[in-house]
This record gives C-alpha cells, structure tokens and sequence, in this order.
C-alpha cells in the first residue's frame, strides 16, 4: 500500500515538472521565433541598404555599359568640355538622369528630383534654372538631356564636381 500511495504521490510532482519544462520550452520557442523573425527584419533591412547604397553606382556602370561611352568622352566632360558631339555620351546623360528620376520617358525634367542631388547650397540658385534649361527643343531625347545639362552647366559649372555621375 505504501509503493502505491507513493506512486501517487510522484505522478502529480512529475505533472507538474513535465508542465514547467513544457511551458518553459514553449517560452524558449517562443523567444527563438521571435529572435528569427527580428534576424529575418534585420537582415532584409541591411540587404535595403546596401543595395540603395551600391544602387548609384550600378547605375552609372549600368549607363556606360548601355550608352558604350568611353571613358575618355567623361573624363573630358568633367573637366568641362561640354562642345563634344559624342552621341554615346549624349544617351550615358539621358540615361543617368532617367534613372535617377530626373527625366522621364519623354526627356521632360522633373524640377523636383533633379533638385534633390543637388548641394543644398546650390538648390535655391537652380531651380529657375533647371525651369529655364527644360524649355530646350530636341526631337532626339539623348541631345535633348545633354542640351539641359550644358544649359545648367553653362551657369553652374561647379556641379561637374559636385555630382558624381562618372
């Protein structure tokens, strides 16, 4: 009688450790899901940032690739030689300036976006320029963005330093 009244005794004791450890475990898991589900955020959030960090560059490569521009061709047109007739470099302009949102399919310039890659410090000079630089006429988009940045260019000719297109 004794073994059974002890027997009785363990099983609710063994419940009740079989209960803690469960709850205990379910917590655990608990907290491993959440931990995951936060690595997951933290690492979509991080593969975001390098990639609009890596993105403007991927477009200038992109834009070389695209247009063929030589290296020379940008060079040259960074140190100021905007009397070049190289269509390729004419289109590696249209293109930079469409992916950055500040043309759109039909060549026309978003005041606003262009603004935004600017300097601080030139924005308020520029942006009755840019309006001025857009009115410019070309049936050919790639002549046509390259006509507005040597408008703009023609007065600010500090931007070839200051935006990094190369």
């Amino acid at each position: 009688m004794n073994n059974i009244w002890i027997l009785e005794k363990y099983v609710p004791v063994e419940a009740l450790v079989f209960e803690v450890v469960l709850n205990r475990c379910l917590r655990i898991e608990s907290i491993r899901r959440n931990m995951l589900r936060n690595c997951h955020f933290f690492l979509v959030l991080s593969t975001i940032i390098i990639l609009l960090h890596f993105g403007k560059a991927d477009i200038r490569k992109d834009c070389r690739r695209e247009s063929k521009v030589s290296w020379a061709a940008l060079r040259r047109m960074k140190a100021g030689d905007l009397e070049q007739e190289d269509q390729n470099l004419k289109c590696y302009l249209k293109c930079f300036m469409m992916r950055h949102g500040i043309l759109d399919k039909n060549a026309e310039v978003d005041v606003q976006r262009a603004l935004r890659h600017l300097p601080r410090s030139m924005q308020d000079s520029s942006k009755k320029l840019f309006n001025k630089c857009k009115s410019v006429q070309s049936d050919d988009p790639c002549d046509k963005a390259y006509k507005m940045i040597k408008c703009y260019v023609e007065y600010h000719p500090e931007i070839l330093q200051s935006v990094p297109f190369l």
